[in-house]
Order: C-alpha cells, then sequence, then structure tokens
C-alpha cells in the first residue's frame, strides 16, 4: 500500500471500544469500498451520546498533519430532540463537509457534529441517504454512502447546505475527559488572555454544581501534586483548548474527572478570578 494512495478513514462512534458495533461497521465499510486494501480503519470511541465529543474528536482529527487522503466518519445521535415514540426509528440524517485542506468529513448532523471544523469548510451538503428503516442505520446505511464517498462517487451528494447555519460553540463548555481524568474544554488559550487572566493567577472553577480552587498554569505539571492546573492542553493546535488538568501520582487518586463529578460534554462552566 503506497502513502501516495491510502486513504485513513477515522471511524468516530459512541460504542464501547473494540466492541461489536465497530466490528461490524468496519465489516460493512470493508464490504462496500472497492478497494478496502487501500483504507486504513482507524476507530475511536466516545462517550454514549456524547454529541460534543464526537465533534471535538472529528477537529482534533481533521488538522492533524496527514499524508495521502483523510475522511472522518462520526457517529452520536442523542436522539433527544423528543421524547416521544419515532416513527420508523427515523432520526438525523448525515452530511458532508469538504475542508479547506482536503479533508472529507462524513457525520451524523447534531448542533456541534461540524462546530470545530465550521471556519475551514469548503464544501458542505446533505447525503443522500435513508434516515430511518433500521435501529442500526450506522451499519445498514451510512457505511454504504461513507464507502462510496471515498470512491470517489459524488452522486450521493445532495443540496448545498449553508455553513452559517452551523451553531458556533461557546467557550465555555466541557468538550472531552481523557484517559487520566484530564477536563478538555472547548476554551482557547485566546480566551485566558482575553479574560485578562495571567500565570499564577488562583482562579475559582464551577463545575457540575462542584466549585474548586485552581492555579492558571503554563502546564499540568508546572504545579504541585494535588493542585487544580487550568491549562493549555495538548488539544487544538496553534491556539489550544484549556484543561482542567488535577495532578496525581495515581490513578486511584481524584482525578479532575472525578472531582468534578464526571462532566458529560456539552456541561458548561465558570473560571472566576479569585480578589
Amino acid at each position: 500500500m503506497s502513502e501516495s494512495n491510502a486513504t485513513l478513514l477515522h471511524v468516530v462512534s459512541d460504542y464501547v471500544a473494540g466492541g461489536l458495533e465497530f466490528g461490524e461497521i468496519t465489516s460493512r465499510l470493508q464490504y462496500h469500498l472497492q478497494d478496502p486494501h487501500q483504507v486504513r480503519i482507524h476507530s475511536t470511541s466516545v462517550p454514549s451520546l456524547d454529541t460534543m465529543a464526537m465533534a471535538f474528536v472529528t477537529g482534533q482529527y481533521a488538522f492533524a498533519p496527514h499524508k495521502g487522503r483523510m475522511f472522518i466518519y462520526g457517529n452520536a445521535a442523542p436522539r433527544r430532540t423528543t421524547s416521544k415514540a419515532s416513527k420508523d426509528n427515523r432520526d438525523n440524517g448525515i452530511q458532508y463537509a469538504r475542508l479547506d485542506n482536503g479533508v472529507e468529513i462524513i457525520n451524523v448532523y447534531s448542533e456541534y457534529a461540524f462546530g470545530f471544523v465550521k471556519d475551514h469548510i469548503a464544501e458542505y451538503r446533505l447525503v443522500d441517504c435513508p434516515v430511518g428503516g433500521s435501529q442500526f442505520r450506522s451499519r445498514d446505511f451510512f457505511p454504504e454512502r461513507v464507502a462510496r464517498l471515498i470512491d470517489g462517487d459524488r452522486s450521493v451528494l445532495g443540496e448545498e447546505l449553508s455553513v452559517a447555519d452551523i451553531p458556533a460553540i461557546p467557550n465555555n463548555l466541557v468538550a472531552w475527559t481523557d484517559g487520566f481524568g484530564n477536563i478538555k474544554t472547548t476554551m482557547r488559550k485566546s480566551d485566558l488572555d482575553k479574560a485578562g487572566l495571567t500565570m499564577g493567577q488562583t482562579v475559582q472553577v464551577i463545575l457540575n454544581g462542584v466549585s474548586m480552587m485552581g492555579v492558571i498554569a503554563t502546564g499540568g505539571f508546572a504545579v504541585d501534586r494535588g493542585v487544580l492546573a487550568i491549562n493549555a492542553g495538548s488539544s487544538g493546535y496553534d491556539d489550544p483548548f484549556i484543561e482542567l488538568f488535577l495532578r496525581v501520582h495515581h490513578m486511584s487518586e481524584k482525578t479532575a474527572a472525578v472531582r468534578f463529578d464526571y462532566p458529560e460534554g456539552g456541561t458548561p462552566f465558570e473560571i472566576k478570578p479569585v480578589v
């Protein structure tokens, strides 16, 4: 497989890592692709029903340096728009975006699905695909459309959509909790600067009904053990996203995620200067 011809496909879904659902989706993608050996499939699991996490991971992958073609197929549909029964298992369909760096994204539509890449979308289209008729649409319908797009079949693209209709993502929400219990947020380093917060300053963080004192820091390890650092993290590239990083030496200790009672993606937070 040559790097110039290979395609990297990130599959980002709210299924258990390595679970049956990922296996079935991968099998279906391989079945529909014209040359499956030319496509490297990498699966990433996000928390169940967490559309914010799916969108955050989409953005992080989309702007990563890469060789060859890159596609992202994201699926996390919360089905929270109504509590009533859904006729024929209908829910949101899939949409397509091509970014100015050439990365192509097919995401199940949600409020946040394309928010982190909005400013770099060069083409934004609806994908012609059934939105009902199966409880497992992400296996039975969506992979076939993803495969066709990877194979260059643009006939599955429907009407053009307006990038202006994509909601902006507020800068005060939880985005992703990593495996070490560090909480990545939608706040950028530039937002700290605009708020006049400086390195070493003590602040109050209010999240998920929990209040905790912390320090604006250059990094999570720039503070003593057990101190909450509010620092530019490892995500976000030129303008990194802010993390809530509680330094621990053992995972049996209370991480930031534990102290803030495991906040879901999209949960709002506040940072207040201590005067």
